[in-house]
């Protein structure tokens, strides 16, 4: 039997709702033939001409990528262009370009429940509950950790179980200070930093934290914060997400992307 793109669609749509995104967000399917026949889908955070390229390499028909391939209205698929002509080369190899973006974050056993499970936080709850009728939806995570430790000590544990980046596991807080309870949105999570229930709590994890609003929670006396590679933070789900694609599609298969597409190269020590 074989299994079209729309099917697979339909899946992931049950997966990460598409109610669940963000207003500004723009998940699901960029490019494809719903009708197509996929036997071979490649997962990937980002879209670019790389993860393509190895979607193409490997034989699959569809690349399934957390962050959308258009956030955006374009007005040209001119192949001179980055967008453009990712969007150019995936039509013209027939591999369909699907995302599930913040959905996928405030999805049940989404991006940011995955985070939290690596981290090994109890009790979890949404950071910011979902106006829907699961009351497991939301973005981001609080719980707590299973023993109180010191907040070098939990930053340390976070880099053990996160794939390596030049970004590395950055902290602003004393090392020997006590946490137990913990907030934590994966990906840019410094809007959330001022919630109430986030300075609940004695740790806030999360990427792509600036420069200043770091710096007034330090002068605010909020919680330690935890800054990540965004890509590190959400690469986690990809294997997780293909499992629980798989346990819907079995005839399906599935892989994930072993290319690192954070930005940053290499760092300089000082």
């Amino acid at each position: 039997m074989t299994t079209s793109l729309q099917q697979i669609v339909d899946v992931a749509e049950r997966l990460w709702p598409p109610s669940l995104a963000e207003e500004w967000d723009n998940p699901g399917l960029a490019v494809g033939d719903r009708a197509a026949t996929v036997t071979h889908v490649h997962l990937a955070l980002d879209a670019t001409a790389e993860t393509l390229a190895e979607a193409r390499r490997s034989g699959a028909q569809m690349l399934l990528t957390h962050h959308p391939a258009l956030f955006r209205p374009v007005r040209t698929l001119d192949a001179a262009s980055a967008t453009g002509g990712l969007l150019f080369a995936a039509a013209r190899d027939g591999v369909a370009l699907f995302s599930a973006h913040t959905n996928a974050d405030s999805a049940p056993g989404g991006v940011n429940a995955v985070l939290a499970d690596l981290i090994g936080l109890r009790d979890q709850r949404p950071l910011v509950p979902a106006d829907d009728a699961n009351a497991d939806a939301g973005l981001g995570r609080l719980g707590r950790l299973p023993a109180g430790t010191t907040l070098g000590e939990f930053a340390s544990d976070i880099a053990r179980v996160l794939p390596s980046t030049a970004s590395q596991v950055r902290v602003s807080g004393d090392f020997e200070r006590e946490v137990s309870t913990v907030s934590l949105c994966s990906g840019a999570g410094d809007s959330l930093l001022q919630l109430p229930q986030v300075q609940a709590t004695d740790v806030y994890v999360t990427a792509d934290l600036r420069h200043h609003v770091t710096l007034d929670a330090r002068a605010e006396g909020l919680p330690a914060v935890v800054n990540l590679s965004h890509w590190a933070s959400e690469w986690v789900w990809l294997p997780v997400a293909a499992r629980q694609l798989a346990e819907h599609l079995p005839q399906v298969r599935f892989t994930v992307s072993d290319l690192r597409t954070d930005p940053w190269d290499f760092a300089i020590a000082q």
